[in-house]
């Protein structure tokens, strides 16, 4: 059987479009969600030290920044490097740079490493700077976000592309409940002139 398909009566157009703009709205809200969940992580880690002054360790993503604390010379017992054991066979041991407090261990890196030898050097730039005579300030840092720019890039971008998607639908569904309105309209009248 050979059919042609029909477009949909007039008077049912922006119900259609109205249908169409909503699925994809609730398509898009998943992917905006995900794209400002993964630019939001705090993958950037900043140790700034002033001299004979505090330490301040901040946080930073591609969409805000947060202090996560400040120490006193006296309050950090010493930078290490963390080394985690994976219980599963053959894996390769990952390290991270960290820095024991008073108030506990704060880690100086997002994201673990498999190099040893780059979570070493960060270490010993920072515990040779705190055993110094600290005249000059020290600012180090350890960027992971490059990760999460593009996985929640990726997302954002689809997130917006279905969300204008979206819009053009709703603006055909105004456009269509104008045309269904106005043929409405014009059907009222010549059924009320003799």
């Amino acid at each position: 059987m050979t059919g042609t398909v029909r477009a949909p009566p007039a008077s049912r157009r922006s119900r259609a479009t109205a249908i169409g703009a909503t699925a994809f709205l609730l398509l898009a809200l998943p992917f905006l969600v995900l794209g400002v969940f993964f630019l939001g992580q705090m993958a950037r880690l900043d140790l700034r030290c002033e001299p004979q002054a505090a330490c301040v360790l901040t946080s930073s993503s591609w969409l805000s920044q947060a202090e996560l604390g400040r120490y006193a010379p006296q309050d950090i017992r010493r930078v290490d490097v963390a080394r985690s054991r994976s219980t599963r066979s053959g894996a390769a041991p990952i390290f991270r740079p960290r820095m024991e407090t008073t108030s506990g261990v704060q880690p100086l890196a997002y994201q673990w490493t498999e190099n040893e030898a780059e979570a070493a050097a960060f270490a010993d730039t920072v515990q040779r700077y705190l055993s110094g005579p600290r005249t000059e300030g020290l600012h180090v840092f350890r960027d992971d976000r490059r990760a999460s720019l593009r996985v929640g890039g990726a997302f954002t971008g689809v997130g917006l592309a279905v969300l204008a998607l979206c819009l053009w639908l709703a603006a055909r569904t105004v456009a269509h409940l104008r045309t269904e309105r106005t043929e409405r309209t014009k059907r009222a009248e010549r059924a009320l002139s003799p």
